[in-house]
């Protein structure tokens, strides 16, 4: 399996043999026009509707290059996916409790709410989401939440929000420390400069669990697994 950083919490997958994007936000248009035209994706995954990971704009360009790629996003967001979407895209929706097979690829969608931003802010869904497929590592996406839910823990990789407005670095190490994945991928971490990024990072990485890697993206954003 490998993954590519395109900034925040925009990634691109290949796993067994399928090319996967996941939550093309509007803090990684600069990233995807550097890496150049993605092409080849047998789906595109979104885990909620706001604008960092759903750019509608951007989506939608994505998939004038991608003709045959599916959308699977949670319920939410898929409608807002829809309306930018090419016509003839299959967008499906992707809940909590619910399914997608790619191929040999299965998605699963868990949680099923964002994170309290604050009591006044009304909450909007949220499916954190599991990939695997035979022979590969297990990837679990969290998308914005913080919620240790059974299904990540002890999973071989785990991208997770380093810093967000709506948690704190207490927070965040408690969560690395009850789901204990394997490896740790830093991301939602377009919000803080670089000057404040390695302070999230740093202390993620000292304070995880023993059992825990913290890896933090290459200058080339490249990891394989």
């Amino acid at each position: 399996m490998d993954i590519q950083h395109l900034n925040h919490s925009c990634m691109l997958i290949t796993i067994a043999g399928k090319r996967i994007l996941v939550d093309p936000g509007n803090f990684s248009v600069a990233a995807i026009e550097s890496y150049g035209p993605i092409t080849g994706l047998d789906a595109v995954l979104i885990t909620h509707q706001h604008t960092d990971h759903l750019d509608p704009k951007l989506l939608g360009a994505v998939l004038k290059e991608n003709r045959g790629a599916a959308v699977v996003a949670e319920p939410q967001a898929a409608l807002i996916a829809h309306a930018a979407a090419p016509g003839g895209t299959i967008v499906t929706e992707l809940p909590a409790g619910g399914s997608f097979h790619l191929g040999n690829v299965s998605i699963r969608g868990y949680g099923g709410l964002h994170a309290v931003i604050h009591p006044d802010i009304p909450r909007v869904g949220n499916t954190g989401i599991v990939i695997e497929a035979e022979g590969e590592p297990r990837l679990g996406i969290t998308g914005d939440s913080l919620e240790p839910i059974e299904a990540f823990k002890g999973i071989d990789v785990l991208a997770f929000a380093v810093v967000a407005p709506w948690s704190k670095m207490e927070e965040t190490i408690d969560f690395l420390r009850a789901v204990h994945p394997t490896a740790a991928l830093p991301v939602h971490d377009a919000i803080v400069s670089p000057y404040g990024r390695p302070i999230f990072v740093h202390q993620a990485t000292h304070l995880a669990p023993a059992e825990t890697e913290v890896r933090d993206w290459p200058h080339n954003g490249l990891l394989h697994f």
